[in-house]
């Protein structure tokens, strides 16, 4: 089995107690999403670069991180949380001028990709955020504004 662990990471105390580790990027807004109780499902600093990574450790194909998938993914970061938090957060985001058209306008320089799979049942209760890892920084201000 590869080690999931591609980047360097914290190891941070989650709301439940538990130890979870964070891509080191990725914790000034994993702390701050938790300051506000939002809940988080997982986070990658760089999904591109871990495709790759777990891509080359694997014994066995992994059934997705193709060459085409790990270009187009090289630079995003993701969140993964409850859909209603998601919601939450793309609601808050769109009334920030930093971040507005990048959450409201889909497919431009800079804009999020969002989406919630649908599963037999309906939609899925857990929404990806796709964003450049370059917008970390100004996430983190708006979210410590809150």
């Amino acid at each position: 089995m590869p080690d999931p662990l591609i980047h360097p990471h914290e190891i941070l105390t989650a709301r439940e107690g538990e130890p979870v580790e964070i891509d080191t990027d990725m914790v000034p807004t994993i702390r701050e999403l938790w300051r506000l109780n939002y809940t988080t499902l997982a986070c990658c600093q760089d999904v591109g670069e871990a495709t790759a990574g777990v891509r080359a450790q694997a014994e066995e194909p992994l059934g997705y991180g193709a060459d085409g998938f790990i270009a187009y993914h090289r630079g995003w970061a993701l969140l993964k949380l409850p859909t209603i938090d998601a919601m939450r957060l793309v609601a808050l985001l769109s009334q920030e001028p930093a971040f507005v058209d990048r959450v409201s306008h889909r497919w431009r320089p800079g804009s999020w990709r969002m989406n919630v799979p649908l599963v037999p049942e309906g939609l899925d209760g857990a929404a990806l955020l796709h964003f450049p890892r370059e917008q970390l920084p100004e996430l983190v201000e708006v979210l410590e504004r809150q």
